[in-house]
């Protein structure tokens, strides 16, 4: 017989210095205050110890005073400081703290060995399932193991669970993230587009992390434009991976339209007819600024499917710890599962990538093409109801923005002008936003002057040319 027996992590000696540590400190300190905000009560493995931290939060959060006399009278006022050992285990808990000084880094420890505790327990779910005869293909038991590590992952950053919480426990984390936007902590709010006037009229919270934005536009109104110009801001200014999936265009395509997206290079002088050394160069320096910002990846698998995408995205976002945003360009290319109507398969793949967006909190933006009928309309600008073969995208999606060029259709119109029309917005303001497209690449500019020049050409005839 072994008397070996495997317990869970834990120290019960950096816990009882945190919480002794916190009523000796008074709960005020500015020590104290980044022990309170960044360690939650789950981190604790001894019951009493979450209890009576839990306690020293909810006086935080009240502004009262932490010590020895109003913990216990909090606790015995509820009728549970019995259950924690009574005033003299809190009294001890204070006589034996080695030094309130050093409460956060006794904090860290306790957080650490909460990490393994819940690492354990989540391999111990992934045994459990592989093993498990409950009709799941091993396909889907992979797919449950995936998420179980973006779990882990989840946890090892910012300790979150999943599952039901209590208010507190959620307004604490809300709390956590308020103080980070106004200390300017970039990650607690969105991301931004990289188009000024789009970006302002997405202010204050830009695209929130979590969300689904879906492009939508007739071809050859400027979409890809679009996706390049998002995956290239957030590489670039947000300093955030950039997942970029393909389906229409090959990945050597793609590089090329980046750089000369990025530089303002022609793609017509990376071939021999046209080549110019001074702007190669230039083409190169800045093709050179995404090789070692390292934070752009490219996806051109064809007939790519939901799962690779997920799949993908996961791995990133073990090897990296964040992902900023995922593109897919476009939806109706996407390798659907079967069902009885297209519009049902594809709202599932709009579904799983709301949801992607939500398990990785990162922005997914999602390109889609749009019916031919809407150019049969007097106005032919966008709507979310022109996507084609789905209506499931204006149920899933936060942010809807179409993309028209009267130059489609007019061939007196400036040929430049693109509107950016931002129908759908969960999260604030909606809009037109007026841009250029030059040269393969998307500009800010001035809305006021846009708008008239707009209105200008609307009120005199014009001669029409056909659509698309």
């Amino acid at each position: 017989m072994t008397s070996d027996y495997l317990t869970p992590p834990h120290s019960l000696e950096a816990e009882q210095s945190v919480i002794g540590g916190l009523m000796l400190d008074g709960g005020q300190s500015e020590r104290c205050q980044k022990v309170l905000s960044s360690l939650k009560a789950e981190a604790f493995f001894c019951r009493p110890h979450q209890v009576i931290y839990e306690e020293l939060r909810a006086l935080n959060q009240q502004q009262k005073p932490i010590d020895l006399l109003t913990v216990f009278d909090s606790l015995e006022r509820k009728g549970i400081s019995e259950t924690i050992g009574g005033f003299a285990y809190l009294a001890e808990l204070s006589r034996y703290t080695p030094s309130m000084a050093n409460i956060v880094e006794y904090s860290k420890i306790v957080r650490d060995r909460a990490k393994r505790r819940y690492g354990i327990e989540k391999l111990n779910q992934m045994v459990s399932l592989m093993y498990a005869n409950d009709g799941l293909s091993a396909d889907d038991k992979l797919e449950s193991v995936q998420t179980l590590f973006t779990q882990i992952t989840d946890y090892s950053k910012v300790g979150a669970r999943r599952g039901l919480r209590t208010f507190g426990d959620v307004f604490g984390d809300w709390a956590e993230m308020v103080e980070k936007r106004f200390t300017g902590d970039q990650s607690a709010i969105g991301l931004t587009s990289g188009i000024p006037s789009l970006d302002a009229m997405l202010e204050p919270k830009r695209i929130v992390k979590g969300s689904l934005f879906v492009v939508g536009a007739r071809p050859k109104m400027g979409k890809t434009t679009l996706y390049l110009n998002m995956a290239i801001n957030c590489a670039l200014n947000e300093n955030l991976p950039a997942l970029a999936f393909s389906l229409e265009m090959p990945d050597i395509q793609l590089v090329e339209r980046m750089i000369t997206q990025l530089s303002g290079v022609a793609s017509s002088h990376f071939y021999a007819s046209g080549f110019d050394q001074m702007k190669f160069g230039l083409a190169s320096a800045k093709a050179g600024e995404l090789i070692q910002n390292g934070n752009l990846y490219i996806d051109d698998t064809p007939g790519l499917s939901l799962a690779h995408i997920v799949a993908e995205c996961r791995r990133i976002k073990r090897e990296r710890g964040v992902v900023g945003m995922v593109l897919v360009d476009y939806l109706t290319l996407m390798k659907a599962e079967k069902a009885d109507r297209n519009d049902l398969a594809y709202g599932e793949i709009t579904k799983g990538l709301k949801n992607l967006a939500k398990e990785l909190d990162c922005v997914v933006v999602l390109l889609t093409q749009l019916n031919r009928q809407l150019e049969n309309r007097s106005d032919k600008r966008p709507q979310p109801s022109d996507s084609r073969d789905t209506g499931q995208i204006e149920q899933d999606c936060d942010y809807w923005l179409g993309i028209y060029r009267e130059g489609a259709y007019d061939e007196h119109a400036d040929q430049r002008a693109t509107e950016l029309l931002l129908r759908l917005n969960r999260h604030g303001a909606s809009g037109v936003v007026y841009t250029e497209q030059r040269n393969g690449a998307i500009y800010d500019c001035d809305q006021a002057t846009a708008k008239r020049n707009v209105e200008t050409r609307e009120a005199q005839p014009t001669k029409k040319k056909g659509g698309f």
